[in-house]
Parts: structure tokens; sequence; C-alpha cells
């Protein structure tokens, strides 16, 4: 069966922000259960590695006594009927490095914090024991980012090599056992030819659900060397017209969480350097209601976004995302006060 061409972005019905935000319950958590990666991607943060160094960032693994802390403490506060849409274990790094992904795949299903548990990983890790294993513990999105259409490409972007062959039998493998699990795969054009992007849709379409070349931002990694290796093609990442906006919806929509239990602003800040609380000290429920994060939000819904270092010139909010809290800000402020 062949793939359904489109961004995942617009695989579920989406709601009107404008008209539900404040949310009393995130829309989406994304919980970094491994901050390192095995590849060298040039359209991403970990491939520079001045950058990395300069800012003292350290790369690491979630401990499972602190996943599991982070999912009973969602359990307590949000276990009911307002429920949390998306669990995603990934941020920034390589989910599939954890050696114990699969069982926080099945502690988190088995608390019934999240309607859909997700996982976005390069797949080059995936073989068959671990695609059962992600499958029987219920896993049920596996998006996975494909980075090159042959060896040649993987060593040139992502400095890696790689049997190119034995990584597509794997993903093969995956959606032929995939049970409840929907498989996405996405192709990142960093400046690829149509010929490239066409042979990407023919090696694919055939073993996943949902297929899509995204195209990726210049601007989504600040103070590194990434726009150099991207050429922008001044589009969303899902192709739609990049519309200026004031508000990000991320911030009112989605909470980001380190290897280390710290909840930060958004994904776009590798350097953690917009803090909003510590999973370890505090409850996910009092961060995600709080007043540092209030006050960011507070900043967007008054167009002072600018005055928020990090998002001066984040496109994020433009590129990938459909949604726009432009023109509900009078709206949004009545319902917070």
């Amino acid at each position: 069966m062949t793939a359904i061409k489109r961004g995942k972005i617009y695989a579920r019905k989406r709601v009107n922000l404008g008209e539900v935000v404040p949310l009393p319950v995130p829309f989406s958590i994304q919980l970094d259960v491994s901050s390192a990666c095995n590849l060298n991607c040039g359209f991403c943060v970990h491939s520079d590695h001045d950058a990395v160094k300069k800012a003292g960032v350290q790369w690491g693994l979630m401990p499972f006594a602190l996943f599991t802390h982070i999912i009973d403490d969602m359990k307590v506060h949000w276990g009911g009927l307002e429920k949390v849409k998306k669990l995603r274990l990934f941020q920034i790094g390589e989910p599939l490095l954890h050696p114990q992904i699969c069982e926080m795949v099945r502690y988190a299903k088995e608390a019934g914090v999240a309607e859909l548990i997700e996982i976005t990983t390069n797949g080059t890790l995936l073989n068959p024991k671990l695609s059962e294993g992600l499958v029987e513990a219920g896993l049920d999105i596996m998006n996975i980012s494909v980075n090159g259409i042959n060896e040649e490409q993987y060593r040139n972007v992502c400095e890696r090599e790689l049997d190119f062959e034995k990584f597509r039998e794997n993903i093969a493998y995956l959606y032929q056992h995939k049970k409840q699990c929907e498989i996405f795969i996405k192709y990142g054009d960093i400046g690829y030819s149509q010929e490239e992007k066409d042979s990407f849709y023919r090696l694919f379409e055939n073993i996943c659900d949902e297929i899509f070349v995204e195209t990726i931002s210049a601007t989504l990694w600040q103070d590194t060397d990434i726009a150099e290796k991207v050429v922008n093609a001044h589009c969303g990442t899902y192709g739609q017209e990049l519309i200026h906006k004031e508000v990000c919806p991320f911030i009112f929509t989605n909470l980001v969480i380190t290897d280390q239990g710290i909840a930060h602003l958004c994904c776009v800040d590798w350097k953690i350097e917009h803090i909003l609380g510590d999973l370890k000290k505090e409850s996910i429920a009092d961060i995600w209601s709080g007043e540092r994060l209030r006050q960011y939000q507070m900043l967007h819904l008054t167009k002072q976004k600018n005055c928020i270092e990090i998002c001066k010139e984040c496109e994020s909010l433009s590129a990938n995302t459909t949604d726009n809290l432009d023109e509900y800000t009078e709206e949004i402020k009545k319902r917070y006060r």
C-alpha cells in the first residue's frame, strides 16, 4: 500500500487554539529521554561541536527513576478526563539510544497519562527485536527522520557510515509488524534536487503510513553555524506559506522537559536558558500553571516577544505550525484575567 503524502501536522483534526487557550493541560509534553545522538547531521545543533562546548551543554540519558517520577506526577494531576493529547519521548536527541526505551513506553502507556505516545527517531538503531518491543509496549506513533537516500548522502550529511539497504529493511520490518503503531517517514530538505526527493518517495512510500519531504528552517538552532549548511526555501516545514506572527502557539500548548527533568520554554531553547521549573522538586501542574511560564506567554500576547532574546529571530512559530493566535490576543488576555 502506498503511503499518504502529507506533512504529519495535517494527520489529525486541529482545534482553533484561539478559542481554547489557556489550556488546563498541555496538548503535548516532550520528555527528552535522550539528549545524546548517534549522528552529526549538518542541519542539527549536534553537528556544531564548538557552539555546544561554548554553551556548556552536556548530552545524556534520562534516569529511569526520574522518568517514572514524572509519569507518576502526570498521573496524579492529569490522569482523569483531562489528559495530555501526546506524550513525545524525544526532543533534541535520539531516543532509541536509551536502553530502557521500551520500558518507558510501556510504563507511560499503562499509566494512561496521554492519548497517544510518540517517538521521533533517525531510525538507524532499529532492528527487529527493538521494533517488536516498542510495538508490544504500546507505541502509537513512530516518526522516522530519513536523512539520506543512499550511503554517500549519510556519509556527507550525517558523518555516519551506514548499511543503507539494512537500514531500509529494518524500517520495512517495523512497518510489517506495526499493529496499532502508525509509521510516518520524513526527509529533511536542506537543498535537495527534485530527483533526490522523488528517489526518497520511491524508496520509502511502500513501508510507512504517511510520508513527506519537510523543509528545514535555517533559524531553528540559534547561535550555531547551522544556517550556513541549509538552503532555506522560504516556506514552512510542511510546504505552507510563511506568515509573520507575533504570538508563538507552542508556549501555550507544549511543555518541554530535559533529560534531567528541567522544564524550559521551548524545543528551540537548546541551551536551556529559559527555565520554567525542576520536575525533581516541583509538580508538573504547578509548572504548567506557574508564573514563570505565564510571564513569557503575556509578553507574546502583548506583542513583546522580541523582549525574549531567543524569540527575536525564531521562525518556528511560522514554519512549524499552521496555528495562529495573533487575532485572539485580547480574548485570551481576558480569559487569563
